[in-house]
């Protein structure tokens, strides 16, 4: 029988290829950490510390900007929670080079941010549950940021963080300013000099053969995915109790950055090669001992997997997918 869907089609079979070879092969932040589960260059935290995860301070409300403007906005349910929509713009490509990495890297980053707010923008808008864009601190080339998520010893201030720390992550303290300038509660937090060296095949300290755009941006989405959660459960003023338990709370970051990425998907930019720029970051990424609760290079695989193709690989993924594997307890919250 001759296949008349055309190359859209094709195209998807080809990355669907390569998506089976991701989840066969091999689910805080996307990034490596070392045995003890700390991230690398950061200090030991205690109990009295905020994790950069989506978990808020306690009493916090969070800030207007980020609020719905109706006060009891109606609960996305597993059979009516609408598909992510996919921006109309294309997806910029960074161009980066050794004679343009300044620029082209903070440029890049910032494009990527602008695509995840108007992404996740529109499923929010469409669910009435106002703007979920975060605070955004891009961490330029020598210079520090001092977050609220990670500090020293027990009682010591926060510790600033340079722009080489081998660390992203999304912090639901840091007020910082959105992309339209408003401050905001809960802030993504990207060191630009750590992102320009993965061009150079140096992914948060650790050489790797397989990197490109598509690495940098499932990172930045990874943390997005975090922001996505926090504002879920700011919306419906959910208890950090409920929120995703374990390495649950990890995965359905890296299931909903696979989200985004069917969007690229749709607008031609996401295809074999930059699915296998992710499967070259699980072994980096995947916890090895199991201690860290990241989950595994191939629990990692699964959560993107679900998120790019659904549970059957038999659609581009959907929001719905990542709650309903990785945090049921929004649907059985009242």
């Amino acid at each position: 029988m001759i296949d008349r869907r055309g190359p859209l089609a094709m195209r998807w079979a080809v990355s669907l290829a390569a998506v089976a070879a991701l989840a066969v092969g091999s689910g805080c932040s996307l990034i490596p950490s070392d045995d003890s589960g700390r991230a690398p260059g950061s200090s030991a935290s205690t109990s009295a510390t905020p994790s950069p995860t989506p978990s808020r301070p306690p009493g916090a409300s969070g800030s207007d900007s980020s609020r719905p403007s109706d006060a009891d906005p109606a609960r996305c349910r597993p059979d009516d929670c609408p598909k992510l929509p996919t921006p109309t713009a294309e997806l910029m490509t960074s161009g980066v080079d050794p004679g343009n990495v300044g620029n082209a890297v903070p440029e890049y980053l910032t494009t990527l941010l602008d695509d995840l707010d108007q992404t996740w923008g529109g499923w929010f808008d469409q669910l009435g549950w106002g703007d979920p864009a975060p605070g955004r601190v891009l961490i330029g080339s020598g210079t520090s940021f001092t977050t609220e998520c990670i500090a020293g010893d027990e009682d010591s201030s926060p510790v600033p963080i340079p722009s080489d720390e081998a660390n992203a992550f999304f912090c639901g303290a840091d007020t910082e300013p959105n992309g339209q300038g408003v401050p905001t509660e809960g802030s993504v937090v990207l060191p630009v000099e750590t992102f320009a060296a993965i061009w150079d095949g140096n992914v948060f300290g650790v050489p790797s053969p397989i990197v490109g755009d598509f690495t940098a941006a499932i990172v930045v989405a990874h943390e997005y995915g975090h922001n996505v959660v926090f504002r879920m459960a700011e919306v419906f003023d959910i208890p950090d109790s409920r929120l995703p338990a374990g390495k649950n709370s990890e995965l359905i970051a890296d299931c909903l950055a696979a989200n985004w990425g069917a969007t690229a998907y749709q607008r031609d930019a996401l295809g074999a090669k930059e699915i296998l720029q992710v499967a070259g970051l699980l072994p980096i990424i995947g916890d090895t001992g199991g201690a860290s609760g990241h989950g595994s290079a191939r629990e990692r695989a699964v959560a993107l997997t679900v998120g790019l193709t659904g549970p059957q690989f038999n659609r581009q993924g959907q929001p719905v997918d990542c709650i309903e594997r990785y945090w049921p307890e929004f649907f059985e919250v009242g």
